[in-house]
């Protein structure tokens, strides 16, 4: 297929053109795929269903691209944004993930395409413009609140110079006035709250743990989720990987052996210099990679398995201490 396409190609560079435009013209975008995975996903993407997301499209170009012996290779990250005029920053959300391809030219380096189909702009309407105030908010909350420093406190200095004391003094007073408030409020609550019959403290303790519970219900859930996700990887191969990944890299950063966020998990088993820690920690990754990737729900159960396999490893080792975080 791809050397029918780029057979009027006369070079590399043009051939790379002609199977740009040709996915882009004749394949459709979709984000509905059908639930079953087809046994060859790019196979069914070019000759049967003809419709896909960016990850189809991209990964067909860089495949055919191969097969024409011109290096190619798969690009992931953020495509657009939108600009808000309230904060003077653009937005970049989730749904603005993207994926792309580059091709390598001698003399000219990785050249980007992008095979996928351009899509239709978002309508504008009034919950756009709320959802930018909301984004402006969040942006002056973690500006001005979370990340306040010495640089901040010199930028409204300068900004507010003539009015600086005058507006200090004012803000001193009203906290002050403010904390003389709420510490006679909560006088008075404790007098009262001294003078409440038994079951009134009970009903308190009650809404207090029921507001506690409502805080954390969140979390809760999230918790028992990834605990049943850890007890039965089978039901969901690619999010109980992720889960047992993690938790292996917590226990190897126990053993001493820590990986770093710039490390793929090939790159960290080759830095483990124990062969046979080294070797459990392969098949653990052979097997992730396979449940995580692949979706296969019995690499995925396995993995229990193979992390206990490597937690005996911490026992034996109890009694070392030294940091191989520099060797890996």
């Amino acid at each position: 297929m791809a050397e029918e396409i780029t057979a009027q190609a006369p070079s590399n560079y043009d051939k790379a053109v002609a199977l740009e435009q040709y996915l882009s013209t004749h394949f459709g975008y979709t984000l509905q795929l059908p639930r079953t995975l087809p046994r060859d996903p790019l196979a069914n993407f070019l000759f049967e269903r003809k419709t896909g997301h960016c990850e189809y499209f991209a990964s067909s170009m860089a495949v055919m691209l191969r097969s024409l012996r011109i290096p190619s290779r798969m690009v992931t990250g953020f495509h657009g944004g939108e600009f808000n005029d309230l904060t003077g920053q653009y937005v970049v959300r989730a749904s603005d993930a993207h994926s792309w391809v580059e091709a390598y030219f001698p003399g000219s380096g990785w050249i980007s395409f992008d095979p996928t189909p351009a899509g239709s702009l978002p309508t504008r309407n009034g919950w756009s413009r709320l959802r930018l105030y909301a984004d402006a908010a969040a942006s002056f909350w973690r500006e001005w609140i979370i990340n306040y420093d010495v640089s901040h406190q010199r930028t409204l200095g300068k900004n507010a110079a003539t009015n600086t004391r005058r507006l200090f003094e004012e803000t001193r007073l009203w906290i002050h006035n403010q904390h003389q408030a709420m510490l006679r409020a909560a006088r008075r609550a404790h007098r009262q709250l001294t003078k409440f019959p038994e079951q009134w403290v009970g009903g308190l303790i009650g809404i207090v743990g029921l507001l506690i519970v409502l805080l954390n219900l969140r979390r809760m859930v999230a918790g028992l989720r990834n605990r049943g996700l850890r007890a039965h990887p089978e039901r969901a191969p690619r999010e109980s990987a992720a889960l047992w990944y993690d938790r292996m890299v917590g226990r190897m950063a126990r053993l001493g052996w820590r990986k770093s966020p710039s490390q793929t998990p090939l790159d960290f088993v080759a830095a483990i210099q124990e062969a046979a820690l080294q070797k459990k920690v392969a098949r653990f990754t052979r097997a992730y990679e396979s449940a995580r990737f692949g979706q296969s729900a019995d690499d995925a159960q396995s993995l229990p398995e193979l992390f206990k396999d490597i937690s005996a490893a911490d026992g034996a080792k109890s009694e070392e201490t030294p940091d191989r975080a520099a060797a890996s």
